[in-house]
């Protein structure tokens, strides 16, 4: 990222079209040098085979556009990926028939297939939730005041086990292992910053993603992390 734009990339991050999707801005950018790359390609090579260069050209430069419109929210993933491999096919193709070297054809290949694997990284076909789906609506006061249930209903108490031994299992166990998991999440955070879930799920193992999630959203709520961006590129750093 040149530094003499590092003003500019950050006001891109945080504006609205790419805020919590900084690694869509960092494809964009890739897109946009990609089709540079091929614009001087094109000036340095012969006339005729220039021209027979064009389409590949006016292909490379319209994907930056297809990125941006797929960070609005205008077209769906299954595009920008059908655009991608058109252009990993023509790349390759011009190549082969020498319009471009094959040491050139072959970086630049490289190139578009890390853009590809970068976009279908970041998708997922699940739905995701956040705090925002459990905010509650406000009510009355006088509805506020109305009992959960019944007087006559009581919790009832989680029941405790014994082992061979006669040591007590039961919740003492279940809160000294859900206090260590907490810890081992925050630790990482606090070491690596800026992480997402899938960071701290490849390092701290024998736990899912969403048992994850529920942790940072409890370290959220003490006030010990903070989350950026929302959906698959949410990231957390200590507070």
């Amino acid at each position: 990222m040149p530094e003499g734009n590092k003003k500019f990339h950050e006001f891109a991050v945080k504006s609205i079209l790419f805020k919590g999707h900084a690694d869509l801005y960092l494809c964009f950018l890739k897109a946009e040098k990609i089709a540079h790359v091929l614009s001087v390609l094109q000036l340095r090579s012969a006339s005729d085979t220039a021209e027979k260069m064009q389409t590949l050209v006016s292909a490379a430069s319209r994907l930056p556009e297809t990125i941006l419109h797929f960070a609005a929210g205008e077209i769906d993933v299954t595009v920008i990926l059908a655009d991608l491999f058109s252009l990993l096919s023509a790349t390759r193709l011009a190549g082969t028939q020498q319009f471009i070297a094959n040491e050139n054809s072959a970086i630049l290949c490289n190139e578009y297939e890390k853009l590809a694997e970068k976009i279908a990284g970041g998708t997922r076909l699940s739905p995701f939730i956040n705090e925002g789906d459990f905010v509650l609506p406000s009510l009355p006061i006088s509805e506020t005041i109305l009992p959960l249930m019944p007087a006559s209903e009581t919790l009832q108490p989680v029941p405790i086990v014994k082992d061979i031994k006669g040591q007590t299992k039961g919740l003492k166990d279940k809160q000294t292992d859900l206090n260590k998991r907490t810890s081992l999440i925050l630790e990482f955070v606090r070491k690596h910053k800026n992480v997402s879930i899938k960071d701290i799920a490849k390092v701290i193992k024998g736990f899912s993603e969403k048992t994850i999630q529920r942790e940072l959203t409890l370290l959220i709520s003490q006030g010990l992390v903070e989350k950026r961006g929302e959906r698959r590129w949410s990231i957390y750093s200590p507070k």
